[in-house]
């Protein structure tokens, strides 16, 4: 069993975006996968919901709960995937605790890459505690290449651990939530197929990444 979280201190960062892609990608692989959604918002179990998908998804916002039950819903799969909350919340602590991996989502502006900067210090506190746990990486998401904010934030996090994946800024993606659709789902077109593209490179290096 493996155990990724997606946090940061900020929302609107690309968390519930990627934790639904990912499921959606070991699932079709033919993993065993499950989420647990910890945000206020729900957003992945709602997307999850409205695609009539067979992972399964459970809420857990306690702090409690979470440190509690995480391992129970491990036990069960090969892949747990946890949505966590925007902030850094006494859940998001919990989650570190209980995760073998950390996904850190953000976008190429100032105040991401401050955020980033504080989620990267909570995952060093969890670090020391469990002697080296969680593993981290960074995901530079919702990029626009060719501006001098994409290579500010390629400079400041050059050895940082971030993904070699960049995931672009597209319309596609965006509208993936309204349509109860992944990437992989839309309607084709060149736009579509490459988001789709996209994601397989993105979720082939995640599991690369976080396989023992």
């Amino acid at each position: 069993m493996t155990i990724v979280s997606f946090i940061n201190q900020k929302g609107g960062c690309g968390k519930s975006t990627t934790t639904c892609h990912f499921a959606f990608w070991l699932h079709q692989k033919g993993k065993e996968v499950a989420v647990i959604d910890s945000d206020a918002q729900q957003s992945v179990s709602r997307w999850l919901s409205g695609m009539d998908s067979a992972i399964q998804c459970l809420v857990m916002q306690d702090p409690d709960q979470l440190m509690e039950d995480i391992p129970k819903v491990a036990a069960n799969f090969e892949y747990v995937l946890i949505d966590g909350s925007a902030g850094i919340t006494e859940a998001t602590r919990c989650i570190l605790l209980r995760s073998d991996v950390v996904v850190i989502p953000i976008q190429p502006t100032g105040l991401d890459l401050s955020s980033a900067g504080d989620a990267i210090r909570l995952v060093k506190q969890a670090q020391s505690v469990r002697n080296g746990s969680p593993r981290f990486h960074i995901l530079l998401n919702r990029v626009v290449r060719g501006t001098r904010l994409y290579s500010e934030a390629l400079q400041f996090l050059q050895d940082k651990r971030m993904l070699k994946t960049v995931i672009p800024q597209r319309q596609a993606i965006a509208d993936c939530f309204g349509q109860k659709a992944v990437v992989w789902t839309l309607p084709p077109n060149e736009a579509v197929k490459e988001a789709g593209k996209e994601f397989d490179a993105l979720c082939q290096e995640m599991l690369e990444t976080i396989t023992p």
